[in-house]
């Protein structure tokens, strides 16, 4: 920690914040607030000698972290409502980053050698500009606002650095075997780590609500915050460790200096407005940023490099709901045609065509990537997977990587929620965390609250009433979700909407009487009609222009066309569903938009009717061939509401028997909704034949839905892939996790069939034995026993499985070892390794005696005592 030379600006306002909160009521201990910052574990630890080196003798904080806790603390406790809204608290952080950063400055000892001066010369030629700074502050602010805001009126949201679970990625590329199955685990890391990678283009693509808007919000406020912490200063990066193709392409053969990049996060669609690539990139920062402390940028903004050495990092966020195919393939050629420009490109998108995902692989149109020269042919990334002879490979135009995220860990869960029940005030944060855990940790509710969307829906519920169970499946979260909602917005007390709009228009007569009762669910209406107008490009004008007529047969004849349009706004945010941006209204989040256009289909007969002729392929398109999120939606709506319309069953039953259809609807299934015995029949057996194919990645997907609704044929099916040698380590590992997730007690007799399995690897029967010990510790004794039997006549293998043996029955591993030594003969080294091992195993054996009998010994008889 570096003494300030002199009393410096952060040590001023440190000193300043703690006395003013030694100004407020009640007593004031600093020791008692580090604890509360501990909190018992769960937060940052600094010891009082730490902060008191801070405020008394002006002392450097070492991490910044440390330094923010601290004031972060501070700030609660000063403000008079016990919280500042987001935007205030980010504007504070900055602005003690600022100081901070300011502080290590004056106490760093001016000690550099000679050639460090023209280093630090040409980083002060290429610093940071004004307007360069000041972008890069505005887009931590808004990057830092909930991809998800106010989705509940009244609860206070908290920032998304407080509920973000650091998210892993996994690209799957089918190198094939000499023989068996195709291998599918590629390479899997952290999502950021992905994100920050030197691929030019990068693919981030995932299911409805699986996180992608907020790692791409995460990431560009860390990398803008690195920006302004470096001031752009270029260093080669530190390679990570990584295999196959991708150690290749960044190997130190290929390595080039590190070229810093600075965020710019754009949703797909602002991309689609005219004008150039660099002033739809300015347009769109401009309509983000509105509200912000920001002065809209020139359109040559984002023409160049941001600065001299560096590029833009573009994140394209929701390129799938860009609903016109050729819109999205003419924005897939633009991006393609800068690959070579100042940009690198990371888009999220749920999972698209190959089609599609190929036209960023392409090299000039060419649809080529380049190998190494004299191995004849063109091949594609995934049959590099593997191998370091790509060095010719171009990392400025090769193909764009591809990952899919994965779930949420369930382990980092309980830190997710606690961020929730904090932000909604739920007086103990830790029981009812306990208790959400305590729902979730089984069932279907393990599975859907590893998507983070369902997660964050889910925490709220919870939040809202701790004591009633969670819904068990997707569409009843949405639903009960949406009851909330209403709930919320007639909430009488001064923080419903209801209250709000009586104070506004209570002197505007008897008209205002009936605006206050009938404009929020008039507005819920008219938003379901949007999205399902959104869903389906019906062509119409704007979405806020349609909502804005709905709702003017409830204008107060004396009230101007002015304040009635901006309440008819205040309400429409207050729901949390939208934002009314650029004039156009936009849901938060597209898969809330699904619910909402099914939910308003389902209602209307209508409309309905039409929707079952689109599934069916009677109204002239062809039939559908998979079941969307929207679709899955609109069946579970229409069951739900008792509004099935004709023929739907039959419908259902037909597409149960498409290998396509056939997943949507066990995920229906999975979810609860009722199909009935004659669909569940039809889909098992449409999944068991697409189960038992040769493909290992088509197997897996098959066997996890039809464990929705076979568990005993999915667990059978992954057993029957398990007991092919030919399977490598790393799919042995997955298969075993999924016959575990299914059916822990069908899995025990799996394990111990695979491990007395001799068709298999020694390696991998041992490995079947691990899972089998988890599961239940005397079958495994008993069938490692038999293990040991087979093996004895091999001193390597009888060590690792008596050793085993040893840590499930103690007595019986020493017995069967002292009877092997005695039965057989063995040659140097082995028996002196046998023996030493049986030492080891009688002296632990006789210890654990020893204190067995310590502990059964009465307390009187102790000594002392």
């Amino acid at each position: 920690m570096n003494v300030a030379r002199g009393r410096h600006r952060l040590h001023r306002e440190l000193m300043r914040l703690e006395e003013q909160l030694k100004e407020l009521p009640g007593l004031y201990i600093r020791k008692r607030l580090l604890d509360d910052i501990h909190d018992g574990g769960s937060g940052r630890w600094l010891s009082p000698q730490t902060v008191a080196g801070w405020l008394k003798q002006g002392r450097v904080p070492n991490d910044f972290d440390d330094l923010w806790a601290f004031v972060q603390e501070l700030l609660r406790r000063i403000s008079s409502r016990g919280a500042l809204s987001h935007r205030r608290l980010e504007q504070k952080r900055i602005e003690f980053r600022d100081l901070w950063e300011a502080a290590k400055e004056q106490a760093v000892p001016d000690t550099r050698p000679v050639d460090v001066e023209s280093e630090d010369a040409e980083s002060r030629s290429t610093s940071l500009s004004g307007e360069l700074a000041k972008y890069l502050d505005a887009t931590r602010l808004a990057a830092l606002e909930h991809p998800y805001p106010a989705v509940l009126p009244g609860t206070c949201l908290p920032p998304l650095s407080q509920v973000y679970v650091r998210q892993r990625a996994e690209a799957r590329r089918a190198g094939q075997f000499s023989k068996g199955p195709d291998q599918i685990i590629w390479d899997r890391r952290s999502a950021d780590d992905v994100v920050k990678g030197d691929a030019p283009v990068t693919w981030l693509l995932g299911g409805p609500g699986a996180g992608k808007s907020s790692l791409l919000r995460m990431v560009a406020d860390k990398l803008a915050q690195k920006c302004l912490s470096d001031g752009g200063a270029i260093a080669r990066p530190r390679q990570p460790e990584l295999s196959g193709a991708l150690q290749a392409l960044s190997s130190p053969d290929n390595e080039s200096p590190d070229k810093p990049l600075f965020p710019v996060y754009v949703p797909a669609h602002a991309l689609m407005q005219p004008g150039s690539f660099a002033q739809q990139l300015a347009h769109a920062i401009a309509l983000q940023l509105k509200g912000h402390d920001y002065i809209p940028l020139a359109d040559a903004f984002f023409l160049g490099p941001p600065m001299p050495g560096a590029r833009w990092l573009i994140l394209v966020d929701g390129l799938d709901e860009i609903a016109d195919v050729d819109e999205r393939l003419k924005l897939l050629r633009t991006m393609r045609s800068y690959k070579k420009g100042p940009y690198r490109f990371v888009i999220g998108s749920r999972p698209l065509p190959d089609s599609e995902l190929a036209i960023l692989d392409e090299e000039n149109g060419t649809g080529a990537v380049r190998e190494k020269k004299g191995r004849g042919g063109l091949r594609g990334l995934d049959e590099l997977a593997g191998r370091r002879d790509v060095d010719d490979l171009d990392a400025e135009n090769g193909p764009a990587g591809r990952y899919e995220l994965l779930p949420l860990d369930v382990s980092e869960l309980p830190v997710f929620v606690r961020g929730w029940m904090e932000a909604a005030r739920v007086p103990e944060p830790a029981p009812a965390v306990a208790a959400f855990m305590h729902q979730v940790n089984s069932g279907r509710l393990r599975e859907l609250v590893r998507n983070p969307l369902m997660a964050t829906i889910l925490c709220q519920l919870h939040a809202a009433d701790p004591t009633h169970p969670l819904p068990k499946g997707r569409y009843a979260a949405y639903q009960r979700f949406y009851e909330l909602l209403c709930d919320r917005l007639y909430d009488p007390s001064s923080a419903g909407v209801n209250y709000q709009l009586q104070a506004q228009l209570r002197g505007y007569g008897a008209q205002a009487s009936c605006a206050i009762s009938n404009l929020p669910s008039r507005l819920l209406g008219a938003l379901g009609q949007a999205a399902f107008v959104q869903q389906h490009e019906h062509v119409g004008g704007s979405a806020w222009e349609q909502i804005k007529t709905s709702v003017v047969p409830l204008r107060p004849d004396d009230m101007p066309v002015g304040r009635w349009d901006a309440l008819t706004e205040q309400v429409l945010r207050r729901t949390g569903l939208v934002v009314v941006r650029a004039g156009d209204v936009v849901f938060v989040h597209q898969t809330l938009a699904e619910f909402l256009a099914a939910r308003h289909a389902a209602r209307d007969p209508r409309i309905g009717e039409s929707e079952l002729l689109r599934l069916s392929g009677k109204n002239g398109l062809r039939p559908t061939s998979y079941l969307t999120s929207y679709d899955r939606f609109l069946v579970a709506a229409w069951i739900a509401e008792d509004r099935c319309p004709l023929g739907l069953r039959e419908l259902i039953v037909d597409l149960s028997g498409s290998y396509s259809s056939a997943a949507g609807i066990a995920e229906l299934i999975r979810d609860g909704v009722d199909l009935g015995d004659e669909v569940r029949e039809s889909v098992a057996g449409t999944l068991r034949r697409m189960a038992n194919g040769r493909g290992l990645s088509k197997t897996m997907v098959a066997a996890e839905d039809l464990a929705s609704v076979d568990v005993p044929s999915a667990v059978e099916v992954l057993s029957i892939v398990l007991k092919n040698p030919t399977i490598s380590f790393l799919d042995r590992a997955s298969l075993s996790r999924k016959i575990i997730e299914f059916d822990p007690l069908r899995a025990v007799d799996v394990f111990a069939e695979l491990s007395m399995s001799r068709r298999l690897n020694i390696m991998y029967r041992d490995h079947a034995s691990d899972y089998l010990t988890e599961l239940d510790r005397a079958r495994a004794a008993s069938v490692i026993v038999e293990m040991v039997r087979e093996r004895e006549g091999d001193a390597n293998e009888l060590i690792v499985l008596i050793k085993k043996l040893f840590r499930l029955d103690m007595p019986v591993a020493v017995s069967m070892l002292t009877d092997v030594l005695d039965r057989r003969t063995w040659k140097e080294p082995h028996r002196s390794r046998l023996q030493t091992c049986l030492g080891e195993m009688e002296s632990s054996l006789q210890r654990s005696y020893r204190s067995m009998v310590s502990d059964d010994e009465p307390r009187s008889s102790r000594p002392g005592i």
